[in-house]
């Protein structure tokens, strides 16, 4: 329900970022956001919560987050310097893995201690400051994209079909969202089902895989020059599909403390290749299309969803390693293709604007 209206509705997004200013677009949709938890809470406190409730916000949600990803992606040139983008998105995700470990473990304190309303309003309430500040966020000016909404639609899209490295990063990000992110969501599985563990040890893998993102995107964070390299996008992938790998076969012999060694490993190579792979199309991109362009890059990050699908009908016949070591095999072999087939994607420099050529030179 999420996913489906993202998924419809990016590029859209994306296409009004470089019309509109995108600053109040982020601002409306956190705010618009906040709103519908609210209204969620009201009906949990009332009683009167149903399942069509959940999935009206599920899909408002989820349609506001078109909106909100490719907006708040066109902001970075306009805070920074381009030659700072690759560290500010790496600052970025590496707040979004800090949250994501802390993030339920404050939900839990909060249902815990309180009640779930109570987490519910707090998350709300994080959402309209986040509204607030981008509204009063100082940003370079820019011109906007002006004309048919269609035609610049189309001129996106078409910008991304003829330069491959666009292309080739992207088909990198679905590869992680719809294959490579399996692992977490049957992690479950893992511990009822293979490892059997409780909620406390699967609690220390998911900690360990995001401690090696956080080490990961700070490595990013502090790489010299502009970019990271295409052989450190691709390599960083092929550890990472490897690593699952690994993580499939010490699971399922029972291996739990190597099995946390080689998760932690999986968060570090994923963010590096993640975070490499968004902050060089961020640092390529030209900004009168750069909404467009990350509009349809969000479309890979919203496949998530489908990845669940996939991995759980795996898992339910042939158990979870096999369904984490297929996804983990087909990375490596994405990755690979990728790695001999296409020298602009190693060497970053062919078939690239001639305005950012000078910047690959070093």
């Amino acid at each position: 329900a999420i996913a489906l209206p993202a998924i419809c509705l990016n590029v859209v997004g994306g296409t009004l970022a470089d019309r509109l200013e995108p600053k109040y677009m982020v601002a409306a949709a956190q705010s618009t956001s906040a709103t519908v938890v609210v209204g969620l809470a009201f009906l949990v406190m009332t009683g009167r919560i149903e399942v069509w409730h959940l999935l009206v916000a599920a899909i408002t949600i989820g349609a506001l987050q078109a909106f909100d990803q490719p907006s708040r992606a066109s902001l970075f040139p306009r805070l920074v310097e381009r030659e700072h983008i690759v560290n500010a998105v790496a600052m970025s995700e590496l707040v979004w893995n800090a949250v994501r470990i802390l993030g339920p473990t404050l939900a839990g304190v909060l249902i815990d201690q309180v009640s779930i309303q109570a987490s519910m309003l707090f998350s709300a309430g994080t959402f309209y400051i986040m509204g607030t500040v981008m509204a009063f966020l100082r940003l370079r000016p820019r011109s906007p994209a002006t004309g048919n909404v269609l035609k610049q639609l189309r001129e996106g899209l078409r910008y991304i079909k003829k330069h491959e490295l666009f292309s080739l990063i992207m088909l990198l990000t679905f590869c992680n969202s719809m294959f490579g992110m399996t692992y977490i969501h049957l992690m479950p599985s893992f511990a009822k089902e293979v490892l059997e563990v409780g909620a406390d040890k699967i609690g220390m893998l998911l900690g360990a895989s995001g401690g090696g993102a956080i080490l990961g995107t700070v490595t990013i964070a502090n790489l010299r020059g502009h970019h990271p390299k295409g052989l450190m996008i691709l390599g960083a992938a092929i550890v990472y599909g490897t690593a699952l790998l690994l993580f499939a076969a010490a699971t399922s012999q029972g291996w739990y403390w190597p099995s946390m060694g080689i998760l932690f490993i999986v968060g570090m190579a994923n963010s590096t290749y993640l975070v490499g792979g968004m902050s060089t199309i961020q640092h390529l991109v030209p900004d009168r299309l750069r909404g467009r362009v990350m509009g349809a890059f969000a479309i890979t990050w919203s496949l998530g969803p489908f990845g669940m699908i996939q991995g759980g009908f795996i898992a339910q016949y042939y158990g979870a390693p096999v369904a984490v070591a297929v996804g983990g095999g087909i990375i490596v072999i994405v990755a690979i293709f990728i790695l001999l087939r296409s020298s602009n994607m190693r060497t970053m420099r062919a078939e690239m604007p001639e305005d950012f050529q000078a910047a690959y030179a070093e």
